[in-house]
């Protein structure tokens, strides 16, 4: 906007919590003194997000682009099938949107535990998907164009998240099983955002798929169980005997399943929308938006 403050480098200071003679060093690019390369990156990425002039040589940007090119980073596993459906639904769904806009899409898987990747040259913006912690902070310290988390926690200002609202989720069970029930859910990447699904519920009553032995599925019969995903209610339905179960689902009208089974619908659809608005905002420098979002 024509009358919108332009931000300083005090402002870039105090976002960064660094001195204003270290963000004057580094965007003078001073070699000469003592400032890491962490400091160098956090000061950087702030002054980019505040729309503040960086240096043309520390921009991830090609000038002759006719249209934003937003990069898509994922990790799935040999052992999460629901929430690697749930992982290309979303991919799909974010595609699907950006194209409408005239936004170009780059899928960029990530292996696990991935040592040193060169920076994709020509993103505008990145869209994470539940990334490990360690190629999370390896990726982004690489970039200074906006990033969006999703079903990831960082405990960093700088990056949008978004993520499922599990505590919603639990308190709706609650309602039609009580209190007194078990969630099965599939291992996520992110392992602030995992600690997160842990707490919702009592010590022992949250079970990561993965982790579970199909021996260990006895252990379920005649209790009441909250499943994430298609492919892991269709699992447990032949495995256990649960007394009660409900599915969450990212299918809207689920017909595989029992009148005896009920089901809650993971509005995945929202959560692209929210994306892909956030990224919109963030890459034309409107701040008017959260950085924290739950979807459910």
């Amino acid at each position: 906007m024509a009358n919108e403050k332009k931000a300083t480098v005090r402002d870039i200071a105090a976002k960064a919590g660094v001195s204003v003679a270290t963000v004057s060093y580094v965007l003078n690019d001073k070699k000469d003194t003592k400032i890491s390369d962490a400091t160098r990156k956090k000061v950087l990425q702030v002054a980019n997000l505040l729309n503040y002039s960086i240096p043309e040589k520390f921009k991830n940007l090609d000038a002759r682009k006719s249209a934003y090119t937003i990069g898509i980073m994922y990790q799935l596993k040999a052992d999460t099938l629901s929430r690697n459906n749930e992982i290309m639904t979303l991919i799909n769904l974010l595609a699907e949107r950006f194209f409408r806009i005239g936004f170009n899409c780059q899928l960029i898987p990530i292996e696990s535990e991935a040592e040193y990747q060169k920076p994709v040259q020509g993103l505008d913006g990145i869209i994470a998907i539940d990334l490990e912690e360690s190629v999370f902070k390896q990726m982004s310290g690489q970039y200074f164009i906006p990033i969006l988390c999703l079903d990831m926690m960082i405990n960093d200002f700088l990056f949008y998240q978004i993520h499922t609202d599990i505590e919603g989720i639990v308190a709706q069970s609650k309602e039609i099983l009580g209190d007194d029930f078990f969630m099965v859910i599939d291992k996520y990447n992110n392992n602030r955002y995992r600690e997160y699904i842990s707490s919702v519920l009592p010590d022992g009553r949250t079970l990561f798929f993965s982790d579970i032995e199909k021996s260990n599925f006895a252990e379920l019969t005649n209790k009441k169980v909250l499943v994430f995903g298609s492919h892991l209610g269709i699992i447990l339905k032949h495995y256990s005997k649960c007394e009660d179960m409900i599915i969450v689902t990212i299918e809207e009208s689920p017909h595989i399943y029992t009148s005896s089974i009920g089901t809650i619908h993971l509005d995945i659809e929202k959560k692209a929308n929210l994306a892909m608005n956030i990224m919109m905002n963030a890459i034309e420098k409107k701040f008017d938006v959260k950085h924290e979002y739950k979807v459910m």
